[in-house]
């Protein structure tokens, strides 16, 4: 009898202790599980979209990417460091008025040879073909297929 007399107030507390979380509204029914499934669902999205990025020449597509690599003109800054500081005016000379951005996904690469809208591929060979020796004189779409091929591993994710 001392047993079941246990087992039966038991029974009453937690009735009691259940409707007691159930008046304080919806943050106890919000647990620790919960929020880390919010989270796991968010960076599955945001690696989804990770993972398209420049994959196509979509308007919001070329705008996610890993890296973009692009020409700047600016003065150069001599420094007492540098061995041979007429390097970076030769570089100009070079690059000239090139205008070129290019920018590395997972899976693809995408390439602004003139300020315009983006042309984006998976194969930097048929991206090299659109843009003339003027606008790519460092071979910047070849240096962007050597990170994307040999540095990123997206089968991790």
């Amino acid at each position: 009898m001392g047993i079941k007399r246990e087992f039966s107030s038991n029974t009453q507390n937690h009735s009691q202790d259940w409707n007691l979380t159930q008046s304080t509204g919806l943050v106890p029914f919000l647990g620790y599980h919960h929020v880390l499934m919010i989270f796991i669902a968010i960076a599955i999205i945001l690696l989804s979209l990770l993972l398209a990025g420049c994959s196509s020449s979509s308007p919001l597509i070329p705008g996610i990417f890993l890296i973009s690599l692009y020409y700047q003109h600016y003065t150069p800054v001599f420094d007492p460091a540098q061995v041979d500081p007429g390097v970076t005016t030769a570089i100009a000379n070079i690059v000239g008025g090139a205008r070129l951005e290019v920018r590395v996904g997972y899976f693809g690469i995408c390439i602004n040879p003139d300020g315009g809208s983006f042309l984006c591929s998976n194969n930097a060979s048929s991206l090299a073909g659109q843009v003339s020796v003027d606008q790519d004189p460092l071979n910047l779409i070849w240096v962007a297929s050597t990170f994307k091929d040999s540095i990123v591993f997206p089968y991790l994710m």
